[in-house]
């Protein structure tokens, strides 16, 4: 299974996965100034031996407390060396020093991450497979949000939306009167089966 990175949840991705279902999706990308600073979450190392997390500088944040979030239990590692490291600034806005939160089934989380990366070419294929059509929907036809309201209608509405779109690309791939003659070969088939059919059932 491969999903949008705006999709990202991770309490919806532990939710999801299991032994018969592989997943690859990028994560979102944490803020701005962490990821320029280089102090992402991303950046720091879990010690799973140690039960501790070292900062991209090597100083490291030893386990402090369990918590429960969202119904997910969780531990939090909390970083004693911020006053000496000469880099808090860049790293942390609180007082007590850079905090890391861990899920107890973050090691689910990070072997899809890991998935997502080794098999970089799948996901890149999917998003030429599957952003064309959102972006020509949205960009070029101009359908940017739903008219109808009510699930039977928007679900009519998306149909038509695809069945458009869909003739649009016939017509650039086929030709429109190539279309035309594979239209009309298509409903001399249907025709001809039916008419056997009722043969058949007189």
């Amino acid at each position: 299974m491969l999903a949008d990175t705006g999709y990202y949840n991770y309490l919806e991705i532990i939710d999801v996965v299991d032994e018969n279902t592989e997943l690859l999706i990028k994560p979102q990308k944490g803020k701005h100034n962490k990821v320029a600073s280089g102090f992402d979450k991303e950046n720091f190392e879990y010690d799973a031996v140690n039960n501790r997390y070292i900062c991209p500088l090597g100083y490291e944040l030893p386990f402090k407390w369990n918590g429960k979030q969202d119904g997910k239990e969780y531990r939090r590692y909390t970083c004693e060396a911020f006053e000496i490291c000469g880099q808090k600034d860049l790293c942390t806005s609180a007082k007590g020093g850079r905090s890391v939160t861990r899920l107890r089934d973050e090691d689910v989380i990070e072997q899809i991450t890991e998935n997502t990366r080794s098999q970089s070419n799948t996901y890149k294929q999917r998003a030429a497979i599957v952003e064309h059509p959102f972006g020509t929907i949205k960009r070029h036809l101009g359908y940017t949000y739903f008219l109808t309201r009510g699930l039977a209608s928007v679900g009519t509405e998306t149909n038509l939306i695809c069945l458009a779109y869909n003739l649009k690309r016939l017509i650039k791939i086929k030709g429109v009167n190539e279309l035309i003659c594979l239209f009309r070969d298509r409903a001399h088939s249907i025709s001809k089966m039916h008419n056997v059919n009722l043969s058949k059932i007189a």
